[in-house]
């Protein structure tokens, strides 16, 4: 349903978990994702160094969930759709402080740094699309998702958990 991305109302990932030929796979996708995380999570759980890092993680599977959650009702009246753009905004801005604290504090390196100049930039185009600004949010939902991801599992990988 690749019309969902061009519309003036219709812009974002979250129209796929309204609709019946694309619920099942919207669901799939952040249920998944929320339990791979919490995998990964407790496979920290002996590793004390990386306290934190487990604690973002079960953070990051909670707020995934929440998106997915309110994803459902958000249509429905005005309240609902607020309280989903905002679940949506806390996992945004969650995830890129994130982000910043996994390139510059635990990896440290360059391509690090890059995905996460990526993932600003897609932070930063999500956030004027949702100003009305710009018209690309699925776009900026997909260059911010795939930045962050390739950051977490570069720390997984760099991290030898």
């Amino acid at each position: 349903m690749p019309s969902f991305l061009f519309k003036h109302h219709e812009g974002g990932a979250s129209n796929y978990g309204v609709h019946d030929t694309t619920i099942v796979p919207y669901t799939l996708a952040f249920a998944l994702c929320s339990i791979f995380i919490v995998r990964a999570a407790r496979v920290l759980a002996g590793v004390a160094n990386l306290k934190r890092f487990r604690y973002a993680l079960y953070v990051l599977a909670c707020l995934f969930l929440l998106v997915l959650i309110t994803t459902y009702p958000y249509k429905i009246n005005n309240f609902l759709d607020n309280l989903h753009i905002g679940t949506a905004i806390v996992l945004f801005y969650f995830e890129t402080g994130m982000a910043v604290w996994v390139a510059l504090v635990l990896l440290k390196d360059k391509i690090s740094i890059t995905l996460l100049i990526i993932e600003i930039v897609g932070f930063l185009t999500a956030s004027f699309s949702l100003r009305g600004t710009l018209h690309i949010l699925f776009v900026a939902q997909i260059i911010t998702a795939l930045s962050f991801g390739t950051l977490l599992i570069r720390a997984g990988h760099r991290l030898d958990c």
